[in-house]
């Protein structure tokens, strides 16, 4: 027999717009449950190993990093930041973003949800719908094995796949392929104590290899983690050389050529790098970084000429400046950037379904072309997409109009 359950609103998956979301609903003192298939907080953050939040300040060549993000974003950026013990970085093309620990980022997800009151279900998986009346008054979840029917009058999809949509057999935003994916793993016993020299060593090592067809082409497809290297450890990011696509068994076969990839790679450092002559590989993220998949659609649909034109909309609810950011199989990335010091807006319409009334959206898989979403998947975004999706849906339960609650969105966090 299933269990049942009662509560206003339902946020699924844990990942920073999840996070954002629940936090944004309960605040407005509601009762909220977060579903989460890991157990754990964080999504992609922590799962994947992430390590930078990207979106949070400013486009522009200063050499200090000024925030863009008000409200929630900087709020728990400022948290993360202080318990990780980091500093923004940024790069030569105008780039700045945040440095964490993995372990400091579950932490502070935590914390918040406990403060906030926040229900959380752990190693839960989704598994059907209800919707009655263009509603959707009723989800089925398996919690640690066991079904539970919760009801509810408001939910939020944070997955990052939207498996609400899909559950509920809704149109989506889908494509053949998606931005390539990849895999952090870490290393230690490594004799380098400067970044962006380490970084250069590793280039030119692999690009001989290469070269001389000791290695495939790929392998150039490796960066490190900015901010990562301390105590004779650092992460490193590869790009996996399988396409993403929705087919049945891509996930496993991305992350079986990702472990091979790893571990060829680290096997040629160590043989043939003297900084890595005594390494090791310490670990190797649990998930595959899956940067793009299906998305919702919403009411608006963000285009790219959104993004490069640096639209303002009357509904915005996120100020945005990361570029578009696209990693293909054939190229290392393409980046588009927006002029210094300009942003765009995410509209509360992207956040709202099509055709279910009490169904929002934050994060990854809010309704946006493949190129917009290059520029809005990044987390500074996806924390300011989450609170105000969590701001729309507590609106539905209180009887308050979206009109408003835009409004008061805008006036607390813009």
């Amino acid at each position: 027999m299933k269990a049942n359950v009662h509560t206003d609103i339902v946020v699924a998956g844990g990942g920073a717009a999840g996070i954002a979301a629940a936090i944004a609903a309960a605040r407005q003192g509601l009762q909220v449950l977060l579903i989460e298939r890991n157990a754990y907080t964080g999504g992609k953050a922590t799962a994947a190993e992430v390590g930078t939040v990207c979106g949070l300040y400013k486009y522009n060549k200063k050499n200090n990093a000024q925030y863009l993000v008000k409200g929630f974003a900087k709020e728990f950026a400022t948290h993360l930041q202080k318990k990780s013990g980091t500093k923004a970085l940024f790069n030569a093309d105008g780039l700045h973003y945040l440095p964490y620990n993995i372990e400091d980022f579950k932490s502070v997800s935590l914390d918040y949800l406990h403060e906030n009151k926040v229900t959380a279900y752990f190693d839960t998986e989704i598994k059907s719908v209800q919707i009655h009346q263009h509603k959707i008054n009723a989800v089925t979840v398996l919690k640690k094995g066991q079904p539970v029917n919760i009801h509810l009058q408001s939910i939020i999809d944070c997955t990052g796949a939207s498996i609400i949509s899909q559950a509920a057999h809704l149109p989506i935003i889908e494509s053949d392929q998606y931005q390539a994916a990849a895999q952090v793993f870490s290393m230690t016993g490594i004799e380098e104590t400067n970044e962006a020299r380490l970084g250069l060593i590793i280039t030119k090592a692999v690009s001989a290899a290469i070269t001389n067809k000791i290695l495939p082409a790929f392998y150039d497809r490796v960066y490190i983690v900015p901010g990562s290297l301390k105590n004779n450890e650092a992460s490193f990011k590869v790009g996996i050389p399988i396409a993403v696509t929705n087919t049945p068994g891509n996930l496993q076969e991305l992350k079986k050529a990702a472990h091979s990839f790893v571990s060829n790679l680290a096997a040629f450092l160590i043989a043939n790098v003297d900084a890595f002559k005594n390494a090791s590989i310490k670990n190797i993220a649990s998930e595959v970084g899956i940067r793009t998949g299906q998305r919702n659609v919403g009411k608006y649909i963000l285009t790219e000429d959104d993004v490069l034109a640096c639209r303002k909309f009357d509904d915005g609810i996120a100020l945005a400046a990361w570029p578009i950011e696209e990693w293909r199989q054939d190229r290392r990335v393409n980046m588009r950037y927006l002029p210094q010091d300009e942003y765009y807006h995410v509209p509360a319409a992207c956040l709202q379904s099509a055709g279910i009334g009490n169904l929002f959206f934050a994060g990854r898989n809010i309704s946006a072309t493949d190129a917009a979403i290059a520029s809005a998947r990044v987390m500074g975004i996806c924390l300011q997409t989450g609170y105000a999706a969590g701001c729309l849906a507590a609106a539905v339960v209180k009887n308050i109009s979206i009109a408003d609650a835009v409004v008061q969105i805008q006036t607390s966090q813009l």
